[in-house]
């Protein structure tokens, strides 16, 4: 078992005490059957027959210090192929999601943080599979030098978007120069691997500098989290909670000696385990905070909304007031262009009377009573019901014909009458006026309302307690018209200038 670097060509011969011999080699762009996932190249004796010896050659080698060879029995490699195979796939694919999941986020909140941690996760993803030699099975040629070098990138590239998004958290609890020295490392991380990808680098000595800066990254991300998390920010906590693990194993693998470890995947597979526990734990995090800010948000909307209703609504009556009333007409029936619309204003007779003679109390209830009489026409027929001020209401409704929008009027009119009779305190007997004007649903309003509150007038100096439509005044072409206020002229005085007109 020999854990991939960078060499031109491999071979291994094993020697039997027959004298026979038996040559496998493997070269750059070509490893044929001899991979595996876990970034290792098997080579096989022959089964059954002790090996007396084993040599290999390995030609054009980028360093002897990053060569590791394991010699094992066949079935304990073989399980170990398994597991790697079978560990290595999971981790992958935890972070393929984490990517995929960030990255959206990233588009639909637009926020750094997430775009630097979706790059994250799909650089150590491309560089699981790249180190693994999992992408061999799609891209064979690349076997060798060129999966080492483009590795290399990966890994550094993978730190550089680490810092990145680090210093994106805490961008609004962490000092300018702080977060500047975070981004500076990560880009010296990332250019130095790009260096030492180049042909004819010194692996040894980029080695060296890559293991100080990757260290030094470490250490000023680990202290700015500290700060943060020091001076209370839940940024710092979050990024501490989830970056606590992958940080100490990167640490690790530059000071300790991780070459046999886990199935001889080495310190690349331990780096894999924990940067799939980082973004799964930080995703985690990150929905847990986007969920109580949804809660915030809806709870915000609803206040909104809240105060939206109250703004249209009478404080009174509860009915809608004139602003409530148009805007949710518009709403309801608004696309209904050729369908009939009916407008009832509907006027409290002599209620000047009731607050003089029995208080404005009473006068308050009786408008409560109105305006619960108007909310349960709302259940049975399809209009709306609004208060327009004073001891003025208004009814509109749609898809009544002018016969059956009659007949509602006049039932209003007559329900109305009686509300002092339905509560449990007794109140001032009150009729009412209706004026109603009929047009098509998405009709101009201003119209509509002028020419039920002329039916209005009239009805009111017809006598009160009547319904009057528009469509039945006949007015005088040119004809001026204005009443004596009704409340002070008890004989509903009309005084006519201009022509002579009918009234009926």
């Amino acid at each position: 078992m020999v854990h991939t670097t960078r060499f031109n060509s491999m071979s291994a011969m094993f020697v039997y005490p027959d004298g026979s011999t038996d040559i496998q080699t493997v070269h750059q762009g070509s490893y044929r059957d001899h991979w595996h996932t876990g970034g290792q190249i098997a080579f096989s004796a022959r089964v059954g027959i002790p090996v007396a010896a084993a040599w290999m050659r390995i030609d054009n080698l980028g360093n002897y210090d990053l060569l590791r060879v394991r010699f094992l029995p066949g079935e304990t490699a073989a399980r170990q192929f398994e597991l790697s195979a079978l560990a290595i796939g999971a981790a992958l694919a935890l972070l393929a999601m984490a990517a995929a999941y960030n990255i959206g986020l990233a588009l639909v909140l637009r926020r750094r943080f997430f775009l630097w941690h979706g790059f994250w996760a799909a650089a150590v993803l491309v560089w699981g599979i790249v180190w693994s030699q999992a992408g061999l099975v799609f891209f064979p040629e690349t076997a060798g030098t060129v999966s080492s070098r483009l590795a290399t990138i990966l890994a550094c590239l993978a730190i550089m978007f680490a810092a990145f998004s680090t210093a994106a958290a805490l961008r609004s609890a962490l000092p300018e120069t702080a977060r500047r020295s975070v981004i500076g490392l990560g880009l010296l991380v990332a250019a130095l691997g790009i260096f030492a990808s180049v042909p004819g680098a010194d692996l040894a000595v980029y080695g060296i500098l890559l293991s100080i800066g990757t260290l030094m990254t470490l250490a000023a991300v680990a202290i700015s989290i500290g700060i943060t998390w020091w001076r209370g920010y839940a940024e710092g906590r979050d990024m501490a909670i989830s970056w606590a693990f992958p940080m100490i194993v990167l640490a690790m693998t530059q000071l300790v000696d991780f070459d046999t470890f886990l199935w001889g995947g080495g310190a690349q597979i331990v780096v894999l385990f924990a940067s799939a526990f980082q973004a799964l734990c930080l995703s985690s995090l990150a929905t847990a905070r986007l969920s109580a800010l949804r809660v915030q948000r809806d709870a915000a909307v609803a206040a909104g909304n809240t105060l939206a209703e109250l703004a249209d609504r009478d404080p009174l009556t509860g009915l809608l007031n004139r602003r409530g009333f148009v805007s949710r007409c518009e709403q309801a029936f608004g696309e209904h262009k050729t369908s009939p619309f009916g407008l009832l204003l509907i006027d409290v007779d002599h209620f000047k009377r009731v607050n003089d003679r029995f208080g404005h109390e009473a006068g308050d209830a009786v408008l409560v009573a109105l305006g619960t009489k108007l909310q349960s026409f709302e259940q049975r027929y399809p209009c709306l019901a609004g208060r327009l001020g004073g001891e003025e209401f208004v009814l509109g409704v749609a898809g009544l014909s002018h016969h059956a929008l009659g007949q509602l009027a006049e039932a209003v009119r007559q329900q109305l009458g009686t509300c002092d009779q339905s509560t449990g305190t007794p109140l001032p007997s009150v009729t009412v006026s209706i004026g109603v004007a009929e047009g098509v649903a998405d009709g101009p309003f201003r119209k509509l309302y002028g020419r039920a509150d002329r039916a209005l007038y009239t009805a009111k100096h017809a006598g009160r307690n009547t319904v009057v439509f528009a469509s039945d005044i006949v007015e005088a072409s040119d004809a001026q018209i204005s009443f004596l206020d009704p409340e002070d002229q008890e004989d509903g005085t009309v005084q006519w200038h201009g022509r002579t007109g009918v009234l009926r």
